[in-house]
């Protein structure tokens, strides 16, 4: 099997056959939980106690449990090629999942 086959979406039993829809949806749902278990360990080291949910009908999601009000859930996604995490739908509720500052913005709203 070449590089090229694997960029294709081709194994060896069935070098023929593309990559199905399915197995390029599981490679971005991966990818949203190796960026949420990133934060979910930076926010740990500050101190702050957090769970990754694997759910098998939604999307991973990072939760933190908030004394006096309901828990933060900070979800990955990618917007224009550019993957962010966003814990609700406004502008100032996202961050890009490679900046700087990612985990203490986070960390500022979940406590």
């Amino acid at each position: 099997m070449t590089s090229q086959d694997l960029v294709r979406g081709r194994s060896k039993r069935n070098s023929a056959a593309p990559a199905t829809t399915a197995s390029v949806s599981r490679t971005m749902r991966e990818q949203q939980y190796l960026y949420l278990v990133r934060l979910a360990w930076s926010l740990y080291r500050r101190g702050l106690r957090v769970t990754v949910d694997l759910s098998l009908k939604s999307e991973p999601v990072l939760i933190a449990p908030r004394t006096g009000a309901a828990s933060l859930r900070v979800m990955v996604c990618r917007t224009k090629g550019i993957w962010i995490y966003t814990w609700g739908r406004g502008d100032s509720q996202r961050v890009r999942v490679l900046a700087d500052d990612a985990a203490d913005r986070i960390w500022e709203v979940a406590q």
